[in-house]
Parts: C-alpha cells; structure tokens; sequence
C-alpha cells in the first residue's frame, strides 16, 4: 500500500509563536513531550485525537530577545528536526498571514495551501537562479477537503519582513497568492527533500490593501486571528481522520 492510499496516522502541526499554538493545544487537550533534541528551542506537544496522533510543534523563544522565533530560518531547521524524529504522515504549517480584502479576506479568514509555495523577496535575477530563489514548492492537493470544510485556497507566500513592501506585494501579486507569511515555503523544501505531504493553514491578522500598517494589524488582530485558525485547524484534522493523502484531493 503506497503512503497515499493508506490511512493517515500522525499529523505534525508546525507553528511559530507560542499565541497562535496555545489555542490549538487547549482545544485538543495535548501535553508536552521530550522528543526532541534538547540542545534545539522546539517544544513538542502530543496527544491522541480520534485515530490520529497529533504533535503540535512550536519554535520556541529566542534566548538573547525573549520573543518567539519566527521566519524561515527556524522554520527549516524545526521542519526538518520534527520530520526525522516524528516521522509524519502529514506536515501542516499552521499560523497567520497577511491577506488582501480585493481577494475576499477579512481579519480571521482561515485558507488552505493550494498548487505551490514562493517566497516574495528573494530576487536574484540570474538565469535559473531567479526560478529557483521564488521556490515553487507544490502544495499537496487538498481541494475536495477545502469544498467539503468550505474554505478558500490559494498560494501561499514566503518573505523574512512583517512590513509591507512595493517589491514584494508585487511578487505576490504576480502569483496571485493569497496570503503573506513567513514560514510556509521553507517548510515546503524541507517537505520536499523529504518527500512528506505538506499543507499549510493560514489564519488573516492584517489586509495589505488595506490603511494601517502590517505590524499594528497584527498585534491588533493575533488574538481573534488565532482563535480562528483553531477552529478551522479542528477541522482540518478531524476531516483527516481514517482517510489517505489522496482523500484529501479533488
């Protein structure tokens, strides 16, 4: 039986702050695990939920700063940590994002990863280099589970700033994505090397195309932000529950 058609088992949930993880650990009652290396910042939460195994990885904090630690640097090296230690059947990205209104999103719009992930601000213009620097990691096919929970598609969109910028809202604009983040695509190539089903679950705190800056959007909005992506993230993993990889597609 290939790794698509049998049942999925365990789900890794990946997320970055601790704000938007504890929601998501209360709602499925998960405890925390020593299953990673304890040299390394990451907190593992487990539990059972239905036929599942459900771990919950957060990036931990940032010894010097005291503040989570976001972006894809952390993003890779906990990917790809949680992936040869848990072992998943899935790798979920769930976190939040900036959003565009003119796209149909309002603050706590929760969409689901569809066709690939880029990053929007690694413009190395050099033949092959320039494709290779935006990414294009595929994003599995989950579009039978989106109709059926009734939640949006599209790409997800990878950059190391909060902030907005003309360059990079014109690289997502290019691809026509959905949603600005900070971690999807470099979880996406480490899924990738390791051949891991990968989907991303992305909650709106801020609209680019909207008055206000991303950072005062953000702080303004995480709370409901993250209690929505909760809700749906339930879904999300409860619709997983006794189906393949290849159910969860169109």
């Amino acid at each position: 039986m290939s790794k698509e058609t049998k049942s999925i088992q365990h789900i890794v949930v990946l997320m970055a702050m601790a704000e938007e993880a504890d929601p998501i650990i209360q709602s499925l009652k998960l405890t925390q695990v020593e299953v990673l290396p304890a040299n390394l910042p990451f907190q593992c939460y487990q539990g059972q939920f239905k036929d599942l195994t459900v771990s919950v990885v957060i990036s931990g904090v940032d010894p010097r700063y005291r503040v989570d630690n976001i972006g894809t640097q952390a993003a890779t090296l906990m990917s790809h940590v949680a992936i040869e230690n848990l072992h998943p059947d899935l790798v979920i990205s769930a976190g939040t994002a900036g959003g565009f209104s003119k796209r149909g999103a309002t603050i706590g719009t929760v969409y689901l990863s569809n066709d690939r992930f880029i990053y929007h601000d690694r413009r190395v213009p050099l033949e092959g280099f320039d494709e290779s620097a935006i990414g294009h990691y595929p994003a599995l096919n989950v579009l039978k589970m989106a109709k059926d929970l009734e939640l949006p598609v599209g790409v997800v969109s990878t950059g190391s700033s909060l902030e907005k910028s003309e360059k990079d809202v014109d690289v997502i604009e290019q691809y026509g994505a959905v949603a600005k983040e900070m971690e999807a695509a470099a979880i996406a190539w480490v899924c990738w090397l390791h051949q891991k089903s990968f989907v991303a679950v992305k909650s709106i705190t801020n609209l680019l195309d909207e008055e206000g800056t991303s950072e005062e959007q953000f702080v303004k909005n995480l709370e409901l932000a993250s209690a929505k992506l909760s809700q749906q993230l339930v879904k999300v993993i409860e619709y997983c529950n006794k189906k393949s990889i290849f159910e969860l597609a169109d």
